[in-house]
């Protein structure tokens, strides 16, 4: 009996404590439905306050248009009227657009509130605030691992190549060949040879004809060589052109050059003009000695192609020398006009030079002379 007294009480408390949690339930819903109106309806106010702004902010723009316009033209108040009035009820039309918007947005947000009851406790999207500022950077982390090796680079371009360096000292003088012997002793005198014959009363002239290898008619042939002197431009050294023989022969000697005398070869420098028959420009120049037995004395005729009086031609050709311009002088000789060159030696060694000789006017009269010419000669014998 006990146990059938005590069911009944429990079954009649258990209604009254559900009855309790839906009255709190309600409550709360109405309170919070009680605070988003109200937070809407401040959230409406400060819309419309912004909107307000701007509507002041536009009249003043305009105010400030149509004073600019009114000083400027005054026939135009009367459309500027017109003008602000229009905007003016266009703004007015679009408040109240906008506050029908707002309400509207109003009654969708109850009800969605009223559908769901999860979002009872939850702020509406509408009432959230501006988004907050980025932070700031936070500090750097460690360092990764380092990565694989890349692929080995292109070849660089080659360097440029370096100064020249510094000439090298120059070195000393080598010494000279042995020492010379002392003389021999003076051997005995020999034999008187036999009386010659009786002469002519003359013992024969030699020349050179410079330019050729062979001698013309009667005399004889010494020998041939080519034309040697100092080179063009040394300041000393001797100062005469000699027919140095073909074939040298050397007695004591020694191969090292040294800073003595010096010799060279001859070459023809007539590349301005060439009176010549041949092509002799920058060739070496032969010579030859010629010997005549029948004749005492020998001259050289400058100016002139043929030979005084009484006098025999060996040959004529045209005077030359080496140039005015170069430090060293030169005597003159005669040339052959039929001169030849020694053949293969047109290769510009330079050496000792012979240039055509051209009259000067001044002290050398002109006329006869002339300035400019290159003058002729003549080698005679007697």
């Amino acid at each position: 009996m006990d146990q059938e007294r005590k069911q009944p009480k429990t079954e009649g408390r258990f209604p009254k404590f559900a009855r309790f949690i839906f009255c709190t339930a309600v409550v709360v819903f109405l309170l919070s439905c009680l605070a988003f109106l109200v937070l809407e309806n401040v959230q409406m106010k400060r819309r419309l306050t912004f909107i307000e702004e701007r509507m002041v902010t536009a009249e003043t723009i305009e105010k400030f248009c149509a004073t600019i316009r009114w000083q400027s033209d005054t026939d135009d108040r009367a459309d500027t009227k017109t003008l602000l009035l229009r905007r003016r009820r266009s703004l007015g039309l679009s408040l109240q657009s906008l506050e029908k918007r707002l309400k509207v947005l109003e009654l969708r947000t109850i009800k969605e509130n009223k559908s769901s009851s999860r979002d009872l406790f939850h702020t509406p999207e509408v009432l959230r605030g501006r988004d907050g500022r980025d932070g700031r950077d936070g500090s750097a982390g460690p360092a990764g691992p380092t990565g694989p090796s890349g692929p080995p680079g292109t070849p660089g371009n080659p360097g440029t190549p370096g100064n020249p360096g510094t000439p090298g000292i120059p070195g000393f003088i080598g010494s000279k060949g042995g020492t010379r012997g002392s003389p021999g002793p003076k051997g005995e005198p020999g034999p008187q040879g036999q009386k010659g014959q009786t002469g002519q009363g003359l013992s024969g002239v030699s020349y050179v004809r410079w330019g050729r290898t062979s001698c013309h008619g009667d005399p004889q042939v010494v020998y041939t060589g080519i034309i040697g002197s100092g080179y063009y431009n040394h300041q000393g050294g001797g100062g005469k052109y000699l027919c140095l023989p073909n074939n040298p022969k050397y007695d004591r000697y020694s191969d090292s050059w040294e800073r003595t005398g010096a010799i060279y070869g001859t070459e023809y420098e007539v590349r301005s003009f060439n009176p010549f028959r041949n092509n002799l420009h920058d060739h070496d120049a032969p010579c030859a000695v010629c010997y005549v037995r029948s004749r005492g004395s020998q001259l050289m005729m400058p100016a002139r192609n043929d030979c005084p009086s009484g006098w025999a031609e060996e040959y004529h050709g045209y005077l030359m020398t080496a140039n005015y311009g170069h430090k060293s002088t030169r005597d003159f000789i005669c040339v052959d006009r039929e001169a030849e060159y020694v053949p293969g030696s047109q290769s510009d060694q330079d050496g000792a030079l012979l240039y055509l000789v051209q009259g000067g006017c001044g002290s050398l009269p002109c006329l006869p002379y002339v300035r400019g010419r290159e003058l002729t000669c003549a080698v005679c014998t007697k």
